[in-house]
């Protein structure tokens, strides 16, 4: 996916983070363990302009009987997805992944890739995606967004990133409400992810963690994203919020010397049990 957040400014949007190398990366690493031989009907579930779902074609190895079908809320991501990929065995339908076992059922594999820390109702979009799959079909799902996303000895790299952003707000005349509530803060880990598969009718998630490194530009990027803005600067415009992060990133690095930071990307793939 690239923008799942629906709506909003699009200058905010996770867009311009999905054209880092390590992006496709982290995706193209689950999509080859989930597409092979016998799985023939594939979801590609929150597939935005169809960026994964280019790497699930790549992938088949004779497409001729396969069946892929991206899903999105946002019409013109999909629009943009229809204007990449001419191939016949894909098909794109707008939907949302709450209600998206009314638009596909029998499914022997569903990548939800980059969007499982934007859903509020974890439990019932899980229990959808088991109703869409066949008996051993096939369920991965990936995300920076969680609680182990930082690699052991960056954690300070972070911290520091958001004192200084917070200072240069106050420097601005503002000031960040701590207690605001923000979903962003609300990080899963991959235990908890796992437990909320197997009660949606899964086995227990095989679990990996990809190691990426995120250079200058790409945490610039992220620190344009609205989630992390709204984790990071809770109650701060994301303009104001954008814009201190991007001030406090450059005082960050100039303080530590870090210019290139370790980040773990989340990939776990169950079995409909």
């Amino acid at each position: 996916m690239a923008a799942h957040e629906e709506g909003g400014d699009e200058r905010f949007s996770f867009e311009a983070f999905t054209r880092h190398p390590f992006f496709t990366e982290v995706n193209r690493w689950i999509v080859e363990r989930v597409i092979c031989p016998g799985r023939r009907k594939i979801v590609d579930l929150g597939c935005g302009p169809g960026a994964v779902t280019k790497l699930i074609l790549e992938r088949l190895d004779d497409a001729r009987n396969a069946k892929v079908i991206g899903i999105d809320p946002s019409a013109s991501a999909l629009s943009k997805a229809r204007a990449a990929i001419h191939s016949k065995v894909v098909e794109f339908i707008e939907g949302s992944a709450e209600w998206a076992s009314r638009l596909v059922s029998s499914a022997d594999a569903v990548v939800f890739l980059n969007a499982i820390h934007l859903v509020p109702d974890k439990p019932q979009v899980l229990a959808e995606i088991r109703k869409v799959l066949k008996q051993d079909g096939v369920f991965a799902f990936n995300t920076t967004f969680f609680n182990g996303a930082y690699v052991d000895g960056t954690a300070g790299f972070w911290r520091r990133w958001v004192v200084r952003a917070v200072q240069v707000l106050r420097e601005r005349g503002l000031e960040v409400q701590h207690k605001a509530h923000a979903v962003a803060r609300q990080f899963l880990s991959a235990e908890e992810y796992g437990e909320l598969c197997v009660q949606a009718g899964f086995t227990r998630p095989a679990v990996d963690l990809v190691r990426i490194e995120m250079t200058p530009e790409a945490l610039e990027d992220i620190g344009r994203f609205s989630l992390f803005i709204e984790g990071a600067l809770p109650g701060v415009p994301l303009e104001e919020g954008s814009s201190a992060l991007n001030e406090g990133l450059r005082r960050t690095i100039d303080e530590t010397g870090m210019d290139h930071v370790p980040r773990n990307w989340l990939e776990c793939v169950a079995t409909a049990a």
